[in-house]
């Protein structure tokens, strides 16, 4: 699928809400037009106009996630069961395009790692035959590995679609099943609300550093922290999304088990959207266009070091897009394919940790968050 593709999903952009506007219009109004000026416009306008709408529209899609999993629930269907398949499939689009701000509240909160770790299919399955209450303490309590994105991912896509809605319907844990999804998806919901009301926080705290903002002393704070997130983040997209699968760390032995969404087949959409994030994070706007964002400095610093980003993400974007479907099907009879978009991706990553951190001046660091 091509991001024009993938735009018109129907994802519905959610409104940045009243107080995000406000706080980060006071930010605006503040901007120093001379020294740090231009630094300053980068760090208020990417939250403006990437990050908050980012995670409001995270927010949105969980609601829609909810209610067609709720559909299901109360009428276990092959047509409401495509609706929720459809429906997790269109919340996975905002979700992964906050891949290049996944720092502050998201790592400090571990509300990341609660929306989408690596499921345990045995542990869940441990879950749906205990006879504990499934209420909201149940699920605040659940280890990560057993809910969140890819915890319903296991519960709704299988290859045999008739036995999978037995399992809603007529097996005799049925009822635990529905009640155990359904628990899923309200907190899913809670955990993106709580992570988007978080960022509300510290947008303003990114768009305004200073003596007095102990997370952000200082612009460089700011800008070095988006820049080492898409580092990293274009980094886990090769190793961990691209690399781990196809065996570039064990002498080529591919592992499917590895790739992120094998079940939903959604593992190449991921990656494209994950790549996007950090697009929209050096353009400062969530449609390919240059805006304010990092490359804006950039582009006054060096053209030369603008012009190999750009090219970089372009030439990434269209790699993973050109992997052939089904990804596990791909790790095997389209290697080259894997391969060059391995190599692609390793190349943004190059040129953000070496041209855009030597052009900016930013400090290169070292990132504990596991990328997810």
């Amino acid at each position: 699928m091509t991001q024009r593709q993938r735009r018109t999903l129907g994802i519905a952009l959610g409104g940045v809400t009243a107080l995000a506007l406000a706080i980060v219009a006071s930010v605006a109004s503040c901007i120093v037009p001379l020294g740090d000026g231009p630094r300053r416009v980068v760090a208020a306008e990417l939250t403006r106009d990437v990050i908050l709408p980012t995670y409001e529209d995270v927010v949105a899609s969980a609601g829609r996630l909810q209610a067609a999993t709720h559909g299901f629930i109360d009428a276990p269907t092959q047509p409401t069961l495509d609706a929720l398949r459809t429906a997790w499939r269109a919340a996975r689009v905002p979700w992964k395009l906050t891949t290049a701000f996944r720092f502050g509240p998201t790592a400090l909160m571990t509300l990341g790692v609660s929306i989408d770790q690596t499921v345990d299919p045995a542990r869940v399955e441990t879950e749906l035959a205990g006879t504990g209450a499934l209420d909201a303490a149940y699920f605040d309590n659940l280890g990560a590995n057993k809910k969140g994105f890819h915890g319903m991912e296991y519960l709704v896509f299988a290859t045999d679609d008739a036995a999978l809605l037995t399992l809603y319907t007529t097996d005799v844990n049925a009822q635990r099943r529905r009640m155990f999804l359904a628990g899923c998806a309200d907190t899913l919901v809670l955990d993106t609300t709580k992570l988007r009301d978080a960022w509300v926080h510290e947008a303003a705290l990114l768009a305004a550093p200073g003596a007095d903002n102990t997370d952000y002393p200082d612009i460089k704070s700011s800008i070095d922290a988006l820049v080492n997130e898409c580092v990293f983040q274009v980094e886990t997209i090769a190793d961990g999304r691209i690399g781990r699968p196809l065996g570039t760390a064990t002498g080529g032995d591919v592992h499917p088990e590895l790739q992120e969404s094998g079940p939903s087949d959604h593992s190449i959409d991921d990656m494209e959207n994950a790549l996007e994030s950090v697009r929209n994070v050096y353009f400062g706007t969530r449609d390919g266009t240059p805006g304010k964002g990092i490359g804006m400095l950039i582009l006054d610093l060096s053209p030369a070091t603008d012009r190999d980003v750009t090219a970089a993400l372009a030439l990434a974007a269209d790699a993973i897009d050109a992997i052939p479907r089904p990804f596990t099907q791909a790790l095997n009879d389209g290697r080259p394919e894997v391969m060059a978009a391995y190599t692609a991706v390793l190349e943004v990553k190059h040129v953000f940790a070496s041209e855009v951190i030597a052009a900016l001046g930013a400090t290169l660091k070292f990132n504990a968050n596991d990328g997810d």
